[in-house]
């Protein structure tokens, strides 16, 4: 007899959410393959991340479904708008447009939805699943030290507006002491716009909900892994939430897997290039989907790995070069290789691979510790300033470029940053706590590890709904 159980995913569909939970769903799809499992996202982001060709090769229990996006027909004005704007257009009718999806899924099923596992992001889920009666599961995609700071808004809110009047005062610091899993951090390291009371986006304001609402989850599941976190901010969470899971970072592998001969799907020529470096010598660069540095800052960090002799292998957007100096390409043209692309998983795991210049994002960061590649932070929004904190700090994995909590990047700034990771003896520390952060999540990651223990309550948990 067939199970009953259908698990509807609801998918953020936006930056670097909807990936991690899907590769959660190919997990779970196949570990409970009596389950029935309906993935809902928008059309482009299925797309990207379900591409039609290779919907054959999922497992029969899964099902795509699309949203609507919010964007009128054809999706023209996607193209005049910032990326910020559509995430706001897409989530004041993204509850309408769900609730129309788990209908269609739940008639092509023939089955009620028995659980909902949601990104964190939509937090209408928790009224959604509340009115049918099933419980909710929900993702936290970010870093956990960000998810603190949304549990803990109102605190960090009476902080920035009640004693800096203005401007940020050391008092402000060492009052973030008294919030489970912060004192590391600084107020600077937090995003304006969550501090900001009131603000008319709907992201800032979803995150405020968020702290209050995840309490209800039945489960939050983290794309992290508990060895990675300050003790006090996991004891803070299992305190506030009914069940908190870590199934480890869902977009890397611990440790990475082999790598292929450099000729092999390498159609950037990346790998080949780093294959004519030495050891731990070139400098990867990238920035990320939406983060960008300035064109002063682009020009600053060529002038830096110009002036030092880098290798670098760089992965920016074509519209950027640009800012390049005068002359620069056709001066490194041995030295570098500019790309608009680059496998970056298995380019931080080739050997060559000595920095990462980073906006720390979270899966990038996990990336770089996976490839055990210290970093170099160049924050630039979101949760970014957070990660870099705990890079340099938390992990003693990276170093900082520019002034203390902003400022633009210049190019001595980024020299010194260079030559202490590629060349001083800090580097070689940095290299040391990396390749032992790596080992301990790895061995998470392993048979019989925390997060094999944390992914079997999981399963265990949307079968039983």
């Amino acid at each position: 007899m067939a199970s009953e159980k259908h698990v509807a995913v609801l998918a953020f569909p936006f930056t670097s959410h909807p990936l991690p939970l899907a590769n959660l769903l190919h997990k779970l799809a196949e570990a409970a393959p009596d389950v029935h499992f309906s993935f809902l996202s928008t059309a482009k982001s299925n797309g990207d991340v379900f591409p039609p060709s290779s919907r054959a090769e999922l497992p029969p229990n899964v099902w795509i479904y699309d949203v609507n996006d919010g964007l009128p027909a054809g999706g023209h004005r996607a193209m005049k708008l910032h990326p910020l704007e559509q995430v706001d257009v897409f989530l004041k009718q993204a509850q309408e447009s769900f609730r129309a999806a788990l209908d269609a899924a739940e008639r092509d099923a023939r089955k009620k939805v028995s659980c909902l596992l949601s990104d964190a992001f939509l937090v209408f889920a928790c009224e959604i699943a509340e009115q049918t009666r099933v419980p909710w599961v929900t993702f936290w995609v970010a870093s956990p030290c960000f998810l603190s700071a949304c549990i803990h808004i109102d605190v960090l809110g009476q902080l920035r507006h009640g004693t800096s009047r203005g401007g940020v005062l050391e008092a402000d610091d060492k009052a973030l002491e008294m919030v489970p899993g912060l004192s590391l951090f600084r107020m600077s390291d937090f995003p304006d716009v969550i501090l900001q009371d009131p603000n008319p986006k709907m992201v800032p304001n979803l995150l405020r909900q968020m702290g209050h609402v995840l309490p209800r989850a039945t489960a939050v599941v983290m794309n992290s892994f508990e060895q990675a976190n300050p003790a006090p901010l996991v004891a803070d969470f299992k305190s506030k939430l009914k069940i908190l899971l870590h199934v480890g970072c869902l977009t890397v592998q611990f440790p990475p897997p082999s790598l292929p001969p450099s000729a092999a799907s390498d159609h950037t020529g990346c790998l080949a290039w780093l294959d004519a470096r030495d050891p731990r010598t070139v400098a990867y660069i990238c920035f990320g989907t939406i983060a960008m540095p300035s064109p002063g800052e682009v020009a600053a960090l060529a002038e830096a790995l110009e002036s030092t002799g880098t290798p670098f292998l760089w992965s920016l957007k074509e519209h950027m070069m640009v800012h390049m100096p005068e002359g620069f390409l056709e001066r490194t043209g041995a030295q570098g290789k500019i790309v608009p692309w680059a496998p970056q998983s298995r380019v931080l795991s080739h050997p060559a691979c000595g920095a990462h210049v980073t906006h720390c994002g979270y899966n990038s960061v996990f990336e770089s510790v996976a490839g055990g590649v210290p970093m170099i932070c160049m924050p630039s929004w979101a949760d970014n300033a957070m990660n870099a904190r705990m890079v340099k700090e938390g992990w003693g994995i990276g170093v900082g470029v520019g002034v203390e909590g902003g400022g633009a990047i210049t190019k001595s700034g980024m020299t010194k940053a260079l030559e202490a990771v590629l060349r001083g003896e800090e580097g070689k520390e940095m290299r040391k706590k990396v390749g032992e952060l790596r080992a301990r999540l790895a061995e998470a990651a392993g048979p019989g590890g925390s997060v094999e223990a944390d992914f079997k309550v999981l399963v265990e948990l949307i079968s039983a709904a």
